[in-house]
C-alpha cells in the first residue's frame, strides 16, 4: 500500500464523495447531495479504493456501508475534513458569506495546497520550502494564489527571507498539516488490518527520557513489532510542544509543564522525579554535615533556565532566604552542568535520576541537607504529552502501553 500523501491519485473531492456516501448509506442520495451524477460518484468511489488499496464499501440492495476497511478510513477522513473545515472558518475573509466561502474553498482545497502551506510553515519561506519539495517556486505560488482567492484574504507577507506565511497561513498550515497526519494515519491502520504493523511513531523527547526511558522502550517495541518506524525529536520544551501542536510529532515525554492540561494539550503523569542538591565527591559542602541555607550561598551556582521546572523548584527553595545564591551561569544542558560541578566549587540543582550514573561511580554526590531545607525540596512530574483531540492508531497505542509498564520501574 503506498503512502497517502505521496499517492497522486488520492483526490480531496474524491475523499468528500466517500464521507457523503457514508452519512446518506447510499450513492445516489450521496450523489444528489453533492449535485452529481450516480456514475460521477460510482467513478470517483472506485478511484479512491484504488489509491489507497482497499475496499471501503459494501454494496447492497438498499445502499452502502463502510467495510472494516471502509470505517477505518471514514473515521480518519472525518477528522481530517473537520480539520479542514475549521480552518477554513477562521480564514475565510469577514466580507464573505462563511458558509459558501467555506464550502466552495473545501471543493477547491487539495493535498498539493496542504503540501505548499506545510513546506511553508517547515522551511519558512517560498524559496527554501521549494529547495526543500523539490516543487517549483511557480507551482508554490500559484497554490497559494488559488487558496487566497478563495478565501479572499492574504496568507503571506514578503519579509527578509523572501515570501512567507503571515499570520492567518500559518494558522491554516498547522490545520493542513494535522489533517495531512490523519490522512498518514488512515494509511498506517489500513495496513494494520492486514497484519502489518508498518506505521510511523514520531517521539519529542526531553533529556531524561532519552537517557533513562526511551531506548527501553522502542528496543521492546522494535521486538514486538520489527517494521515499526520510530522517529525521535529532541530541542528544548518550547521546541518540542510547537512541533506536537503543529503535528510534526505525535507525543512528548519529559517533565511535565503547568499542570496536566494547557493550551490544547493534554499531560499524563508517569512517575515523580526528586530533586537534589549536587556537587562533586570532593567538595568542601560534604563535610559541613546537614547544610543550611546558608550553607549553601556560601557556593556559586549553576541554574537552569527560567520557566522551566527545574528552575522554578531552585527559586522556591531560595524564596524568603536573607539574600539570594550567586547563579554564575545559566544552562539547560546537562553534559556542561556536570563538566562544570566536576571542575568546579559549583552548585546545581538536578533531578535524582539525572546524577544516578555519576553518584554511581562517585564522581558526583547529593548534598546532605538541614531537615527544614530537605522538606522544602520539591520533585517534578515526568510524563507523556499529546494533543488533546489525538487519535492513535494501534501501533501508537502499542508504544504508550510499554512506555507505561515502563514507567512502573522508575516510580521506586
Amino acid at each position: 500500500m503506498n503512502d497517502p500523501l505521496r499517492m497522486p491519485d488520492l483526490k480531496l473531492r474524491h475523499i468528500t464523495t466517500f464521507l457523503r456516501c457514508c452519512e446518506h448509506g447510499s450513492l445516489s442520495r450521496g450523489a444528489s447531495h453533492l449535485g452529481l451524477s450516480q456514475p460521477a460518484v460510482t467513478l470517483a468511489i472506485g478511484k479512491l479504493e484504488a489509491a489507497v488499496g482497499a475496499c471501503l464499501l459494501h454494496r447492497h440492495a438498499q445502499g452502502v456501508v463502510p467495510t472494516e476497511a471502509g470505517e477505518v478510513f471514514r473515521r480518519r477522513a472525518g477528522r481530517m475534513e473537520d480539520q479542514l473545515t475549521r480552518a477554513m472558518a477562521d480564514t475565510v475573509a469577514a466580507h464573505i458569506p462563511k458558509d459558501l466561502a467555506v464550502a466552495r474553498s473545501l471543493g477547491r482545497f487539495g493535498l498539493r495546497h496542504a503540501r505548499a502551506l506545510t513546506a511553508m510553515q517547515a522551511a519558512e519561506s517560498l524559496s527554501a520550502a521549494s529547495r526543500d519539495t523539490g516543487a517549483s517556486p511557480t507551482s508554490l505560488h500559484q497554490a497559494l494564489t488559488e487558496l487566497q482567492t478563495d478565501l479572499g484574504r492574504s496568507l503571506t507577507l514578503r519579509g527578509e527571507s523572501g515570501v512567507v506565511l503571515n499570520a492567518a497561513g500559518q494558522r491554516l498550515a498547522v490545520r493542513s498539516a494535522l489533517a495531512l497526519n490523519e490522512l498518514q494515519q488512515a494509511n498506517d491502520e489500513l495496513r494494520e488490518l492486514e497484519g502489518r504493523m508498518e506505521g510511523r511513531i514520531r517521539v519529542a523527547s526531553l533529556p531524561l527520557a532519552r537517557t533513562q526511558l526511551l531506548g527501553r522502550i522502542i528496543s521492546r517495541l522494535l521486538a514486538q513489532h520489527p517494521q515499526a518506524r520510530i522517529e525521535v525529536l529532541d530541542g528544548s520544551y518550547d521546541t518540542l510542544s510547537r512541533a506536537l501542536r503543529t503535528g510534526k510529532c505525535d507525543l512528548l515525554i519529559g517533565a511535565l509543564r503547568y499542570g496536566t492540561t494547557v493550551d490544547g494539550l493534554h499531560g499524563e503523569v508517569l512517575f515523580d522525579d526528586p530533586y537534589e542538591i549536587t556537587a562533586r565527591a570532593n567538595h568542601p559542602i560534604h563535610a559541613i554535615g546537614r547544610a543550611g541555607l546558608e550553607d549553601l550561598l556560601d557556593f556559586p551556582w549553576v541554574a537552569q533556565h527560567s520557566n522551566t521546572p527545574i528552575r522554578m523548584a531552585f527559586d522556591e527553595l531560595f524564596e524568603g532566604a536573607a539574600s539570594r545564591p550567586r547563579v554564575d551561569v545559566e544552562s539547560s544542558s546537562l553534559v556542561l552542568t556536570r563538566a562544570i560541578l566536576l571542575d568546579s566549587d559549583h552548585l546545581a540543582m538536578l533531578s535524582r535520576r539525572q546524577i544516578a550514573i555519576e553518584m554511581q561511580v562517585n564522581l558526583l554526590r547529593a548534598v546532605s541537607l538541614a531537615p527544614e531545607v530537605a522538606n522544602r525540596l520539591s520533585a517534578r512530574a515526568i510524563g507523556v504529552t499529546t494533543r488533546l483531540d489525538w487519535l492513535p492508531s494501534r501501533l501508537q497505542q502499542a508504544f504508550l502501553e510499554v512506555l507505561r509498564e515502563e514507567a512502573k520501574n522508575m516510580r521506586t
